[in-house]
């Protein structure tokens, strides 16, 4: 009977209690990925924003000839090309120009569309005459691609739209990011593993689905799609079942907000691979036991006149009167069958009861024990307790080990970033596996950020001086094993022995400290607590010269000195600095010299870290690698280039300025020296910037004014060679000679060849 209630539990409780933990799995995992998707396109949104401030899409655009501006359009089409790699799910990056109805990108350059183009023509104006500036818009055709195919195969159906100019009235063009399918496809089915991923919009167009499927899986997305399509309304996110032939299968679908419109993410993954054994099972054992209870009874009601009389002796001598067998009308073998079931049903209840909960409980306690969170209770509560889950702690001393793993970028390869839990979860089992080899009471704690720790009891009349010896030959197997098995370095910090349970929280906090205190030298070391010193280069210089130099490389946009000064700052530190925390501490110093710096100079630093706290980051660098990549890709790099971006802008500026300089005084002798001194700047940086954005020397580009100038007048004019001469700036003589190295004829034969 007991088993046969078990095998019925299996069947009902089991299955369902296995298809809830799938579905709420299932919600968990599509909640993440429902996040990091709505990240992912969020972030493109606020690139794409923030791209639109670019002056390379200024008002320049409304009327460029992009065949006569070289220059401008090559770097167009390079600015399109560094917005496309921004983003893997990009699939191209798009310029639409209204007035002049072209369509640029870097793969295609520059195309128009034509008149006959009408479906063309009607989908870009319907974009131009939208209020929003930016906004997401679907099935919108990219012209001029293929006769044939007007639009990708790869495309998305929504395209990502900003117009320009971004804050302006009139609109002359938008920037078109369209999305690859197959990309977005593969970024969902990495959580869909076996199951199926597919993603429609809220009106129920597909925008991915599997398309080379069966005619069997093919029911099944349009099943799900109905059934998504009906509950959508009402819930925006949810899980259920559906079958189809007999399989059950657990659906879930969340919804993307994107700017006006809704997405719809769903998955589907087979239950019945899971719950098939679980069936199976339990109507085997549901069948073994009614076959050997149907026997049961028949051999009891064929044995029972031959065997009742020695019970009834038994029931005697087990009641010895009548009241004690109850009504006295039950059955005496019903009455023993029932008693003893009951106590075996509670008896065994209970016992799993124990045994579930109590891993459970111990775990818990140990966890707030670590955390202080136990900070309420008294010495004897906490040893109460702790004595309750299995340890010891009569005449018991107690102490920490902190396990801390460097290195993990460094392993050969081995790990990246992304597996620091990983790692810690193996480092945590095998610090466990070889505690527990040579001491009798210890929890491992896994501090997820790849450090470990170890609560250890110990007896109080071991002597100090053999727990050291004891605690520090662990250590030393610890690290052999944990570099061979992680390739990884290890540092092991010994804590203080306490007699107080209590003060468990506070060694761990003290150990943890510590260890910023390592040798950055040593890959491998043991460090303790109660030696007085900690060791370390207490007097290391601080290479000021090496700061001002790489200071000085970010404030002129220079990137490959700057990496390269950042490069030797730090080995330069690491050479007289041997403690990681004074490392830590002489970066710190750099980065608030560096920010003090730029902020004097008007630069706005802080804009860039969105809140980012760079000092907590900075203390949770362990090895010099690891602070020079920091260093390079958190502050070098996108500080040299902003200065870059400022600085181009403030030349272009300049020049502009002596443009209008010699537009205005053209028939003068306006010399570049004058220029300078009326905008204060160097003689030798103008000359140099000017070439750089016009492309042509200051002479030069005044000369071809004023024989652009003359022209003019040679043609609309009745006035002398001599006259027109005077009025550009040149002597008659001159003018002949400069004007006909520049058109290949005389003033003469120009205005002849024009009349």
């Amino acid at each position: 009977m007991p088993t046969t209630f078990i095998g019925l539990s299996l069947y009902v409780i089991g299955v369902d209690r296995i298809e809830s933990e799938v579905n709420k799995t299932h919600q968990l995992r599509l909640a993440h990925v429902t996040k990091q998707m709505e990240e992912e396109l969020a972030g493109m949104e606020v690139r794409l924003s923030q791209w639109s401030f670019n002056p390379t899409f200024g008002e320049k655009l409304r009327n460029v000839d992009y065949s006569d501006n070289y220059s401008f359009t090559r770097e167009l089409l390079q600015t399109l090309l560094v917005m496309q790699e921004t983003n893997p799910l990009i699939e191209e990056v798009y310029l639409f120009i209204d007035n002049n109805r072209a369509m640029i990108s870097s793969s295609r350059g520059v195309n128009y569309i034509a008149e006959g183009e009408q479906d063309f023509l009607t989908s870009y104006a319907s974009i131009m005459k939208t209020d929003s500036r930016l906004f997401w818009t679907k099935s919108l055709p990219i012209p001029g691609l293929n006769s044939n195919n007007q639009s990708l195969k790869t495309d998305f159906k929504y395209s990502l739209v900003h117009k320009l100019p971004r804050d302006g009235v009139n609109s002359y063009g938008a920037i078109i990011v369209r999305l690859n399918t197959a990309k977005m496809s593969a970024y969902f089915q990495e959580f869909a593993e076996d199951g199926i991923s597919l993603l429609m919009d809220d009106g129920g167009d597909w925008l991915i689905r599997e398309s080379s499927v069966s005619e069997n899986r093919r029911q099944l997305q349009d099943q799900i799609h109905d059934n998504v399509l009906k509950r959508w309304p009402n819930k925006e996110q949810d899980t259920f079942l559906t079958t189809l032939d007999r399989t059950k299968f657990s659906v879930s679908y969340s919804t993307f907000h994107r700017l006006g419109t809704d997405w719809i993410f769903m998955t589907a993954s087979d239950i019945s691979k899971l719950s098939g054994p679980v069936v199976l099972m339990s109507r085997l054992i549901i069948l073994v036991n009614v076959i050997a209870l149907a026997t049961a009874i028949l051999l009891a009601w064929l044995a029972s006149r031959k065997i009742y009389k020695p019970i009834g002796q038994l029931i005697g001598a087990i009641f010895k009167d009548k009241s004690d067998r109850g009504s006295g009308h039950e059955d005496e073998l019903k009455l023993i069958e029932k008693e003893w079931l009951n106590l075996t049903r509670e008896s065994h209840n209970l016992q799993i009861r124990v045994e579930e909960q109590l891993p459970t409980l111990r775990e818990s306690f140990m966890l707030q024990l670590v955390q202080g969170r136990l900070y309420y209770a008294t010495e004897e509560e906490l040893r109460s307790k702790i004595a309750f889950y299995g340890w010891e702690t009569e005449h018991k001393q107690f102490t920490v080990l902190v396990v801390q793993l460097l290195g993990l970028t460094n392993a050969g390869g081995k790990f990246n970033e992304e597996d620091e839990q990983l790692v810690t979860f193996a480092a945590a089992n095998i610090v466990e596996e070889l505690t527990r080899l040579h001491l009798q009471q210890c929890y491992v704690v896994n501090f997820q950020d790849l450090s470990v720790g170890i609560i250890i009891g110990l007896p109080s009349g071991l002597p100090r001086s053999s727990v050291k010896k004891e605690l520090t030959m662990l250590s030393q197997e610890m690290i052999t094993t944990l570099n061979h098995i992680l390739k990884l370095g290890v540092t092991v910090c010994m804590g203080q022995v306490s007699e107080e349970l209590s003060r468990i929280p506070e060694l761990l906090d003290e150990a943890r400290h510590t260890l910023r205190f390592r040798n950055l030298r040593e890959a491998n070391q043991v460090v303790d607590m109660d030696d007085e010193v900690v060791q370390g280069n207490y007097t290391f210089r601080y290479p000021f010269e090496l700061e001002r130099d790489l200071i000085h490389a970010i404030r002129l946009g220079q990137p490959q000195e700057a990496l390269a000064k950042a490069e030797e700052f730090v080995a330069e530190l690491a050479s007289t600095a041997d403690v990681e925390h004074f490392m830590q501490q002489a970066l710190a110093q750099l980065i608030g010299n560096i920010n003090n710096t730029l902020l004097q100079a008007g630069f706005h630093v802080y804009s860039f870290h969105e809140g980012r706290n760079l000092y907590e980051e900075v203390m949770e660098l362990r090895q010099t690698d690891e602070m020079l990549k920091w260093l390079q890709s958190t502050i070098v790099t996108p500080y040299v280039s902003e200065m870059n971006q400022t600085h181009h802008a403030q030349l272009k500026q300049t020049v502009e300025k002596v443009v209008r300089l010699v537009e205005e005084k053209y028939m003068t002798d306006l010399s570049l020296e004058e220029c300078a001194d009326h905008l204060g700047v160097g003689v030798s940086t103008l000359s140099k910037t000017f070439k750089q954005v016009k492309g042509i020397g200051y002479v030069d580009y005044v000369t071809k004014v004023r024989v652009d100038v003359s022209k003019k007048l040679l043609i609309e004019t009745d006035l002398k060679i001599s006259e027109i001469a005077e009025k550009v700036g040149y002597q008659h003589s001159w003018f002949n000679r400069v004007f006909k190295k520049s058109e290949g004829v005389t003033p003469t034969q120009y205005r002849e060849s024009h009349q």
